[in-house]
């Protein structure tokens, strides 16, 4: 009752996650990045990626903001999108924590913005 009513380890786990210097999630994010494989599909410069399966995200994400590309990694084929080839993994949402998943977003966002 008492970790409920506290938000839980993990609520105080995203709290410092959050905090983080900018240069820590960063890293942070570039690590997710790698440690999912994301770079084996995608062209990320910041990211080291050289893939050609997937979108080129240097090219593709200045049109994102942090709630639909949290949606687009989550869920890359919601109902009624067209899916010509479903080959990005659905359950990054299980595969990463939250955090995991807020860095890499925050990773994704900053390297739009150079």
């Amino acid at each position: 009752m008492v970790l409920l009513a506290l938000g839980g380890p993990a609520g105080g786990e995203r709290e410092r996650e959050r905090d983080e210097p900018p240069a820590v999630q960063h890293a942070a994010g570039r690590a997710a990045f790698a440690r999912m494989g994301c770079g084996g599909c995608h062209r990320l410069a910041a990211g080291g990626g050289r893939g050609q399966v997937g979108p080129d995200l240097d090219a593709l994400l200045p049109g994102y903001g942090a709630a639909s590309l949290r949606a687009k990694i989550v869920e890359p084929y919601p109902a009624g999108e067209p899916t010509y080839i479903p080959a990005m993994p659905r359950d990054y949402g299980s595969r990463m924590s939250a955090g995991e998943l807020d860095a890499l977003v925050a990773f994704l966002l900053a390297t739009a913005r150079r």
